[in-house]
């Protein structure tokens, strides 16, 4: 384990590229495409849709960018087995559209290029991603990033809960920063946690202050009320310490006795009380449980095509057994849905990507954020209705792939040149 990083990774060479033309494109690459996503979420609250166009013409501008000068022989686009699943995921959309099998075509054609930015986004970040210190860079601004969008999320819950960064209207009351859904906020802390926690093993310099992140960003999902995000984010945490048991040994007990510590402070700050209170229902699934019904019944009917990407909405009406008054816009349960939408192949298609990402998240350690968003998924929708948070989410698949890559190349022995930066 590398003490001065916060993950280990090296970068390939190879014969005829220019290595300086690949690290500064790597370098512009990744401040592109942070800046990009950071815009993104800031934007995530807005109820129009032209921030998330921005932000895919920016991801398709730079995936554009990349790909010339792989044909101009300036620098190497490097291939990726979880490529396949988003690309088939695309196809799957392509299908419904060319064979006039979706339900809801205008519905279709936005999911589908949703999953061509995702397929993009990665495929971006994963070139970014094979020169360490940019990876490296883009972890700790991540880190920051998350931090800042966390501690403002619990001032304005306790402030102004209506209001976005105390500014923008909404009707959510349980708004925390940027997100209106309190269970997106934490499926977004989930993706950080992880992170912090491998930092403050990895680098005892920095022990403290990673601590304290990883400590306020448990506190923040219990002000978020989410049951499901402090599961596994108690879940995330033990098993990040329980790997790295193994390779630090003192310095995992010492981590885990600050940040058992350190959370226990922020959570008494914060309170723990409402959350509590939602753990104390009788029925946690409740209504959630009728929506899983109803979309099984949905996947039973149209087992081969599904009904098209993105149009669960307009279909559930038919198969819907309750009526509370209100529009059931997901099936609060992604694994469902995609199963529902697009068929049994868009379910297979899913379960090769997860078991890409796991792989490439337990080799890291620090990846594993990706794992508990993926279980996340079977309760939640944190895949449906904010593009953004989903190309952040393949951004972030794309860095740990590309470091997990390295490190299986590494481990394998082969030749490997660490560039400099």
């Amino acid at each position: 384990m590398a003490g001065h990083a916060i993950f280990e990774s090296v970068v390939r060479a190879e014969p005829g590229l220019a290595a300086g033309d690949e690290i500064r494109a790597c370098r512009w690459t990744g401040a592109a495409l942070a800046a990009l996503l950071a815009f993104g979420f800031f934007a995530l609250w807005a109820p129009r849709f032209w921030p998330v166009s921005v932000v895919q013409v920016g991801i398709f501008a730079l995936a554009l960018g990349w790909t010339a000068g792989a044909a101009l022989g300036r620098l190497r686009l490097a291939l990726h087995p979880l490529m396949i699943p988003l690309a088939g995921a695309v196809l799957v959309g392509c299908a419904q559209l060319a064979f006039g099998t979706s339900a809801y075509p205008w519905a279709t054609e936005v999911a589908t290029l949703d999953w061509f930015t995702r397929l993009a986004v990665f495929t971006v970040a994963f070139q970014a991603g094979r020169h360490p210190r940019v990876a490296e860079r883009l972890l700790r601004g991540l880190l920051w990033f998350a931090l800042g969008i966390a501690l403002a999320a619990v001032l304005q819950r306790f402030t102004t809960p209506d209001r976005i960064f105390w500014i923008f209207p909404t009707d959510s009351e349980t708004a925390m920063g940027p997100f209106v859904y309190h269970n997106q906020f934490a499926q977004f802390i989930e993706t950080v946690l992880p992170i912090a926690l491998f930092g403050a093993v990895a680098n005892p310099r920095r022990a403290w202050s990673h601590l304290l992140m990883a400590a306020a960003f448990f506190a923040s999902t219990v002000v978020a009320v989410s049951r499901a995000g402090v599961a596994l984010a108690l879940l995330e945490t033990a098993a990040v310490l329980a790997v790295l048991r193994r390779k630090a040994g003192r310095r995992v007990l010492l981590a885990a006795a600050g940040l058992a510590g350190l959370a226990a402070v922020f959570v008494l700050a914060v309170g723990w009380e409402p959350l509590w209170q939602k753990f104390q229902r009788r029925d946690q699934l409740a209504e959630r449980r009728l929506l899983y019904a109803s979309t099984l019944e949905m996947i039973a009917a149209r087992p081969g095509m599904g009904f098209g990407l993105g149009a669960w909405s307009a279909v559930y009406p038919a198969y819907a057994r309750f009526d509370d008054g209100k529009r059931d816009n997901q099936a609060h349960s992604d694994w469902l849905q995609w199963a529902a939408e697009g068929g049994l192949p868009m379910l297979a298609l899913m379960l090769a990507l997860a078991a890409v990402i796991t792989k490439a998240a337990w080799r890291t350690v620090w990846g594993l954020g990706l794992i508990a968003v993926l279980l996340n998924a079977l309760v939640d929708y944190p895949f449906q209705q904010r593009p953004v948070f989903g190309y952040y989410f393949f951004a972030l698949a794309g860095l740990v792939c590309a470091a997990a890559a390295q490190h299986r190349a590494e481990r394998a022995g082969e030749d490997v040149d660490v560039q400099p930066d």
